[in-house]
This record gives C-alpha cells, sequence and structure tokens, in this order.
C-alpha cells in the first residue's frame, strides 16, 4: 500500500477500477456482500458477465460525459488522457459529483464504487471524498495483458465493424498499458491495493486479507455468512482467456512494455508494500511507451498526410473531369437546341406558305 492521505472517518468509500475486463466486477461482488453499500441503479448482468457487474449507471454517465468532453475513449491509448480529462472538468462537474456522493453516504458508513472509467479521473474522487469528511482507497484490478485483449475481442470485438481484428487488439493494447500506468500514478499519494483476478479467483480469502490490510478495514465485515456467499459467488470457470499471446499480430515493441507493465503490477499485488524503486520502474516504462506512442503518431500522421495528397491529387482529377463532362454535355445540349429550333423554324416556314 502507498502512503494514505490521513483521514479518520468512520464513512469509507471503496473505488474499485483498473482496465476493463480485469475482474473489477467480481471484486466489486466481494465488496457487495461484505456489506458495502452499492449505489443503484446498475448495469444489469449479460453473457459478458453473468454474475453482474455492480457498476451504479451514475458514475458511468458521469464519466462518459467527462471522456467525451475530453475526446477519450473507455480505453485511451493516448499518454495524456488524464491531463485531457482533468481540462474538461468544471465546477459544474465536481458540484454534481459531490451533491451525489453526499446522497450516497446518506445512511450508509461504507460505499463501494465501481467503474474501470473512473481511472481517468481517480484526483477527483478523492478530492471529492476529502470533502465530505470521507476516507477512500482505491483497489485496481489487473489482469495479464493478453487475458483482457482477448476478453474485449471476444465481447466487444463485433462493435467496432471499421477496425481489423488487429487494428482493435493493438487499440486494447494500447489502452490496457495506458490506463494501468495512469492508473498507478495519480494514485501514488492515496490509499491504494493492486488485486490479481487470477489470485482472487484462486484463493479470494488471500486477496480480501491483502485489501483488508493495504487499506485498514475491520476484519470484522467478513462474516461467516459474508464469507458463505462469497464462496457461492466467486466462480473461477468465468476466467474464459488464457496468459498466452497465441497468433495474435502484434507489434513486438507493444507486448514487451505490456510484459513489463505487468510484471511490475503483478510485483505490487504480491507486495505486502511496494518496493522503494517501484515508482522508478513504471516512470520508466511510461517513459518508453510514450516515446513508442509518439513515434507511431508521427508514423500514422505521415501515412494519412501521404494519403490526404493522393485524393486531394485524385479529387482535383475527378473534378476536372466532372467540369469538363459537364460543359461537353452544355455544347451538346446547345447544338441539340440549335438543331431542333432550326427544324422547327423550316417546318414553320412551310406551314406558313402552305
Amino acid at each position: 500500500m502507498s502512503a494514505a492521505t490521513s483521514n479518520t472517518s468512520t464513512k469509507r468509500l471503496i473505488l474499485v477500477t483498473g482496465a476493463g475486463r480485469s475482474g473489477t466486477s467480481t471484486i466489486a461482488g466481494v465488496f457487495a456482500r461484505l456489506g458495502f453499500h452499492v449505489p443503484l441503479p446498475v448495469l444489469k448482468a449479460n453473457a459478458s458477465n453473468p454474475r453482474g457487474f455492480y457498476e451504479s449507471w451514475w458514475p458511468v454517465k458521469f464519466h462518459n460525459r467527462l471522456t467525451k468532453r475530453a475526446g477519450i475513449e473507455l480505453t485511451d491509448g493516448q499518454p495524456n488522457a488524464a491531463h485531457l480529462v482533468a481540462k474538461a472538468l468544471d465546477e459544474k462537474a465536481r458540484t454534481s459529483l459531490r451533491s451525489w456522493l453526499s446522497e450516497q453516504f446518506s445512511g450508509n458508513d461504507l460505499v463501494m464504487v465501481k467503474d474501470p472509467r473512473a481511472a481517468w479521473a481517480p484526483s477527483l474522487w478523492s478530492e471529492t471524498a476529502q470533502e465530505l469528511g470521507v476516507s477512500i482507497g482505491y483497489v485496481t484490478m489487473i489482469r495479464h495483458p493478453s487475458e483482457v485483449v482477448g476478453s474485449r475481442s471476444t465481447y466487444y470485438g463485433a462493435r467496432r465493424p471499421a477496425l481489423s481484428e488487429r487494428q482493435f487488439d493493438i487499440r486494447n493494447l494500447c489502452g490496457w498499458i495506458n490506463q494501468n500506468l495512469t492508473l498507478e500514478r495519480e494514485t501514488r499519494s492515496q490509499a491504494r491495493v493492486f488485486v490479481s483476478y487470477a489470485g482472487l479467483l484462486a484463493d479470494w480469502r488471500s486477496s480480501i486479507g491483502h485489501v483488508f490490510d493495504g487499506l485498514s478495514l475491520p476484519a470484522s465485515l467478513l462474516t461467516p455468512a459474508a464469507a458463505a456467499e462469497i464462496d457461492a459467488f466467486i466462480e473461477p470457470s468465468l476466467r474464459r482467456h488464457g496468459q498466452d499471446w497465441g497468433d495474435r499480430d502484434l507489434p513486438p515493441a507493444l507486448v514487451d512494455l505490456a510484459e513489463q507493465t505487468w510484471a511490475a503490477l503483478e510485483a505490487n499485488a504480491e507486495a505486502a508494500v511496494p518496493t522503494s524503486d517501484s515508482a522508478a520502474v513504471f516512470d520508466e516504462i511510461s517513459a518508453g511507451y510514450e516515446q513508442l506512442y509518439s513515434d507511431a503518431a508521427a508514423i500514422a500522421q505521415d501515412h494519412t498526410a501521404t494519403r490526404a495528397r493522393l485524393a486531394l491529387k485524385r479529387g482535383r482529377r475527378e473534378g476536372r473531369r466532372e467540369v469538363q463532362e459537364a460543359i461537353a454535355e452544355r455544347r451538346l445540349s446547345r447544338r441539340i437546341r440549335r438543331k431542333v429550333g432550326g427544324v422547327l423554324s423550316a417546318a414553320k416556314g412551310r406551314l406558313t406558305k402552305g
């Protein structure tokens, strides 16, 4: 756990986040069974998440408005995505979150909010919680990137027909790297824990013990009844993708950065207290990712500019051809009108003589 801000309030907010498809719904379901209030209404269960999302509608809509205004997506590869969201924030948004969160603590001391989108604005939540006198703790779910990419391809790939499978995978892998690096950097001053999805499914008691220790939660929350409910809720068979890249056609440099990020995240999840050089490791990976993204953007810009020039030249040729065809058609039309006019005039003269 990182250094936590000092707050002895009995009101506790747990913010569950992490890259989408990393097990956030599973840990959120555990918190619900530990007695945390989950703001209603929530997203309904579906084939991609048959045990339920535990994702409250209000934060989803709130974050969607912010990300739309900022011009980013839920899974976004832009290294400055969090900065763009921060620029999109205004007092109206801050007031809206403060009002909603205050309502959730009316009659509730323990509240859990789960939304992967919160990864782009964690400081907003910590600032709001502090204003309300609420202690906040971050639970970041981590899952091997190959599993996440595979899961997103299975359940969400059809939603992006304009992208090839390779393009979709690359965008998702960039988003996974960027979202995790951003979340780690933006929560360093907060009470936080990293939880492995695989570890949670294999031995949830150990994982929850790690969460309790890291966020100083009372052990009394894990009652025998709660433990029995969690036993029935956790379903390891729902982990349907393996930790291998298979035959996915991904850039080796990007895969290497993803593996570095995963190793650093896993080390933080397994350690009771992150090592002193943990931040430096993540910063080095972030610098590498930013450089790779910048290089790729420059190449893409050159490619786009070339295609634009070719399209412009083609458009000019087609435009000239259309103009020439129009002129020729107009000339033909005039000749036909003159010929028809001559025929009518001659016919009129014959009728007059007759």
